[in-house]
């Protein structure tokens, strides 16, 4: 089998299976977006302070960027469909203690079980490139990449709202039932193994319980140290002595992975230039979402006493990220068009492009929320034009049985991105607030804008290097078939990734 999936009847009824895995997708983009419409509600609810609060959100990640890459390695081989649903239970469990939670450690824990719902949609990714007929199958995996955008601009209305009605629990509920419902569908559609006529070749191999070990230690160190460098502060002892740690173990995982005869993550499969760039783009993308969408929010929210914002709550503030979704719909089609005629690089240009302009534009013009919404439609097209991009490069360059493992890598390099987007944003405009009071200046937006969009723009530049190397630099390892997409630009298919794959 190539690289591109299966047979075409690898699975009975497609439809349904891509349907269980986009809304699949939704569920688990949504869940992580759950608790930052909620934090003001949680801060006045369990009378803890907003740093606290705020830990709603930290902890979903830093679970999530942690499982993904084990998540990622256990479901590349038959037990792929018990891990989805196992981890889409745990997200269910985890809704319930946060649902019934009556203290605030155990909204934390709730929340922390929900995490690990971050690190299944490398696994989705890897079904449909088993499961599903090329090129069927490529366009779906860009799609259910997409997905993690669409789910964050429905996540914030439908949670702003319940938590300006209702009482905030009833979030959580609804969390509840739809991982139930997600359990449902992937039980019915999703094949209990690999499909034999899919060709995969999936020896078992033992569990690298070092790498796991590190790996999560080393994201969970810098992560820790993003997130509480605004309260620390930068040069604290504490956040130097994470990121010092961090370092120390990603070395030691590195060192682990190249000696083990069963790695956590392949190595010699990150190094091929059109993943290398992928996994390079997911952080600077993930640093410019979380960090705009973070801006938005705050923006919408801040009080007209100040001389600039909204003066708008949880319900406004999600309308304002409503239009990212309808921006991503667009960029499923844009992404097609564009890749079919110039090469998955310029897709990601053009993603990056899209993110930095947004990004430049709210530092121009934030005086109606119509600009606003404006330019959250616009960053949604090239979050989603940049997102689909991303999984294809990996994947036409690894064989199938790394699938879930590579593109797990790439989704706790978002995380770490968005972690670092939201923490730097968050310190600027603390730098821009006078001495004794609540609010930053407006001058603080400007520069934030403008620095999250210069960060995006450098995401879509990376591309360039494919553009010039045309992948021919970067051979397909041992094993494997060659590409099924174009990578660099131009309508003629690469001579070293094979024809271009049809819409």
């Amino acid at each position: 089998m190539g690289l591109g999936g299966g047979s075409g009847s690898a699975v009975g009824r497609p439809r349904l299976l891509v349907g269980a895995l986009v809304y699949t997708g939704l569920v688990v983009s949504l869940i992580g977006t759950l608790g930052t419409p909620l934090i003001p509600l949680i801060v006045r609810d369990q009378h803890v302070s907003f740093v606290a609060a705020q830990w709603m959100l930290t902890v979903t990640l830093l679970v999530g960027a942690v499982a993904g890459p084990t998540l990622g390695r256990l479901g590349d081989g038959p037990r792929r469909k018990g891990v989805l649903m196992g981890g889409l239970g745990s997200v269910l469990a985890g809704a319930a203690v946060a649902a019934t939670a009556g203290n605030f450690p155990q909204l934390l824990v709730g929340r922390a079980l929900m995490g690990l719902g971050l690190g299944l949609m490398p696994l989705t990714f890897a079904i449909a490139r088993d499961c599903l007929p090329r090129p069927m199958n490529l366009r779906v995996v860009a799609m259910l990449s997409v997905t993690v955008a669409s789910g964050t601009g429905l996540g914030y209305p439908l949670t702003g709202t319940i938590a300006d009605h209702v009482d905030y629990h009833f979030a959580f509920w609804l969390a509840a039932v739809l991982g139930a419902v997600a359990i449902g569908l992937i039980a019915v559609a999703v094949p209990g193994a690999a499909p034999a006529d899919a060709g995969v070749d999936r020896p078992r191999r033992p569990f690298d319980v070092p790498g796991a070990l590190l790996i999560g230690l080393s994201l969970g160190t810098v992560l820790l140290g993003f997130s509480e460098a605004t309260s620390w502060g930068w040069a604290s002892p504490a956040v130097l002595g994470l990121f010092a740690a961090g370092i120390v173990l990603a070395a030691g995982w590195f060192a682990v992975e190249r000696t083990s005869r069963a790695p956590l993550v392949e190595l010699r499969y990150l190094t091929p230039l059109p993943v290398l760039v992928s996994n390079g783009a997911a952080v600077f993308m993930g640093f410019g979402l979380f960090g705009i969408v973070s801006l938005i929010i705050r923006l919408v929210e801040t009080p007209l006493s100040a001389g600039y914002g909204f003066g708008g709550g949880v319900s406004l503030a999600g309308l304002v990220i409503m239009p990212l979704s309808v921006g991503t719909l667009v960029a499923t089609r844009a992404a097609r068009v564009v890749e079919r005629r110039y090469g998955t690089a310029t897709v990601l240009l053009l993603g990056g492009l899209l993110v930095a302009t947004a990004g430049f534009g709210l530092a121009l013009r934030r005086d109606h929320l119509l600009e606003v919404g404006l330019a959250t439609a616009l960053m949604g097209t090239g979050i989603g034009t940049s997102f689909a991009a991303m999984p294809t490069l990996i994947i036409t360059h690894v064989p199938p049985a790394e699938t879930g493992s590579a593109t797990s890598f790439n989704q706790a390099l978002r995380v770490v991105g968005g972690s670092m987007g939201s923490a730097l944003v968050a310190s600027m405009l603390a730098g821009f607030t006078p001495a004794g009071g609540l609010l930053p200046r407006d001058g603080g937006y400007t520069v934030a804008f403008l620095l999250l969009g210069a960060v995006s723009l450098l995401g879509g530049l990376l591309s360039l290097v494919l553009r010039q190397g045309r992948a021919s630099a970067s051979p397909v390892p041992a094993g494997a078939r060659p590409a099924v997409l174009p990578v660099g630009g131009g309508g003629a298919p690469n001579p070293a990734t094979g024809p271009a794959a049809t819409a």
